[in-house]
């Protein structure tokens, strides 16, 4: 007997969320559905996604998808041709006003680059949007640079602090040895900044808020550490005491150049 046989009756989760995309990869006619997941055989399926791209089983078993969904958290999977290709797991936080917090996203290797990342944000925000929710945070290594690309620039977030060590040692393929600075990150769903970003316009708005600071980081820091893990920290390292400055100075990340640095401008009053 499954998980959903035992349950005595079904429970009211939050409202169902359906999105097709064109599959954008080339030489195939698919296409992406995204939709959430509550039975118990998508959250073994979605469980064993996150298991395959970061090779951590711990980051999120089924069970905890379950505790999760049950109570009307989204867990939203990408489908390709019905077979699942990427999980957004998020939950409900009441910090700083009710918001979406977006814990794991993520896409198995042969998918990625190929636009169902951002098609798992698009169902994710429209999920919020129908559920009143107006505000998704999510962490990211400020490292990567394709993360800083695809998070400002295409989506239209800013970064609010550095969080240094913020989780501790993890033991994941990308994260094992290395420290887990991370960038505390907003999108303000329907800021004028984002509806610019998902526009395919560029998010920034120089002409009230001039880009005052830029920080450089490499184009990959995967290679990096992998060729020379010395300089690797010592990057990280630069990095970090950078932000915090910029941060402490009252500025946020608003841009991601393509000259692969960061774009600091003076906060706006919430």
């Amino acid at each position: 007997m499954s998980p959903d046989e035992a349950r005595p009756g079904a429970h009211p989760y939050a409202r169902e969320v359906v999105r097709i995309d064109p599959a954008a990869r080339s030489g195939t006619a698919s296409q992406i559905t995204y939709r959430l997941l509550t039975e118990w055989g998508d959250l073994e399926e979605a469980a064993k996604v996150v298991d395959a791209i970061w090779d951590d089983p711990a980051l999120a078993s089924a069970s905890l998808l379950r505790a999760y969904t049950h109570f009307g958290n989204p867990t939203i999977g990408a489908f390709d041709a019905g077979v699942l290709c990427g999980v957004s797991i998020g939950y409900l936080a009441p910090s700083g006003g009710v918001h979406l917090h977006s814990h794991i996203t993520g896409v198995l290797p042969d998918q990625q680059n190929s636009g169902v990342g951002y098609g798992l944000k698009l169902a994710q925000r429209d999920w919020c949007l129908t559920n009143g929710v107006a505000e998704v945070t999510w962490t990211f290594d400020p490292l990567l640079a394709r993360n800083a690309h695809f998070n400002m620039r295409k989506l239209g977030a800013v970064a609010t602090a550095l969080l240094p060590a913020f989780y501790g040692e993890m033991r994941d393929a990308f994260n094992l040895g290395d420290v887990t600075d991370r960038l505390e990150t907003h999108w303000r769903l329907t800021s004028p900044r984002v509806l610019r970003a998902l526009d395919g316009q560029r998010p920034d708005d120089q002409e009230t808020r001039p880009i005052v600071r830029r920080i450089a980081i490499p184009w990959n820091y995967h290679e990096l550490r992998a060729s020379d893990a010395g300089d690797a920290a010592t990057c990280r390292s630069r990095v970090r005491e950078a932000m915090l400055e910029a941060f402490d100075d009252g500025l946020e990340v608003v841009d991601f150049s393509e000259r692969g640095e960061y774009c600091f401008a003076g906060q706006l009053p919430r």
